[in-house]
């Protein structure tokens, strides 16, 4: 049995893992994501390669670890500004905004890049599209209660999406992130004005 730096297992297996989604972090916050190896991360936390596969199936699996520390934080801050806005209209709009708002935060070129593996494991695959299907439902929500009919309503989420996609793209580019949270949520409404006739 391996020497363990805890009172007990459970304690830490916990710690190990903890250190090992630390370290993953650190390197995929670096930008090279190519640079998650078992040996990279193993030898900053100070274990055998191969013992990494006690904590984790697959070093893939780091990467949906690494997401999943962040995305709840993200999609819970995003909750939390809609809480109080019924109007859908104004939804759509905070809700771009705020999006825009916690990719800023999060620095989100390397966060989104990790859901981008040629093959990611189900770890990853399962916090993504937790993360997606939360957002989607949001917006689909309020523009059903605003379009005509169903498919006005999934064509101006996805426009709205479009819309998100190149804030984030933006904030990439190393754009003011005020200026681009800004015009996200005036675009937004510009949409909502053209699909509802609200001008």
């Amino acid at each position: 049995m391996p020497r363990i730096s805890a009172p007990t297992v459970a304690e830490h297996r916990t710690r190990i893992q903890r250190q090992l989604v630390d370290a993953a972090e650190q390197i995929l916050r670096s930008g090279e994501p190519d640079a998650l190896t078992a040996s990279a991360v193993t030898s900053a936390v100070g274990i055998a390669r191969n013992s990494i596969y006690r904590y984790v199936e697959s070093v893939d699996d780091l990467r949906g670890l690494v997401l999943a520390r962040h995305l709840p934080a993200w999609l819970d801050a995003v909750e939390s500004e809609l809480a109080t806005i019924e109007d859908p209209a104004e939804r759509i709009a905070v809700w771009v905004r705020a999006n825009v708002e916690q990719a800023a935060r999060s620095g989100h070129g390397w966060l989104m890049g990790l859901g981008q593996t040629t093959v990611p494991s189900e770890a990853t695959v399962k916090v993504m599209e937790t993360a997606h299907a939360v957002m989607r439902d949001v917006l689909a929500d309020a523009w059903m209660r605003l379009a005509e009919d169903r498919d006005a309503a999934m064509v101006a989420a996805g426009f709205t999406r479009g819309i998100l996609e190149s804030g984030f793209k933006q904030l990439d580019a190393g754009r003011d992130p005020e200026l681009v949270a800004r015009m996200g949520e005036e675009t937004a409404r510009c949409l909502v004005a053209v699909v509802t006739g609200r001008r």
